[in-house]
């Protein structure tokens, strides 16, 4: 009688894995909750004309809801985005980018 050995294989938990992918990815739970709350202070009347739509590699990109609120975005990126890096330990985002409609 032949017994069949079954290799020892190490297993993780989901969140353990998710955990460290988002780390690889420089994803932050905290850093996304300290941008939504800080989002309409900083964007200022614009939150209304501009939507937040993800963060890539520390990259913002934002939806603009009209041609004239996409020229207003390029204008005040520079601006936008330092006023965001002002609520991290760390400087993470590099730029602000319209996302695609």
């Amino acid at each position: 009688m032949t017994t069949t050995v079954i290799p020892k294989t190490k297993w993780a938990a989901a969140g353990d894995v998710l955990r460290g992918l988002r780390f690889r990815l420089g994803m932050n739970e905290d850093r996304m909750a300290i941008l939504a709350a800080v989002w309409e202070k900083e964007a200022g009347g614009f939150s209304r004309h501009w939507q937040l739509s993800a963060v890539r590699k520390g990259i913002l990109y934002i939806k603009p809801r009209s041609p004239a609120a996409a020229q207003e975005l390029q204008l005040r990126a520079p601006g936008l985005m330092r006023g965001l890096n002002k609520y991290f330990k760390t400087p993470w985002i590099k730029g602000v980018k319209q996302a695609a409609r």
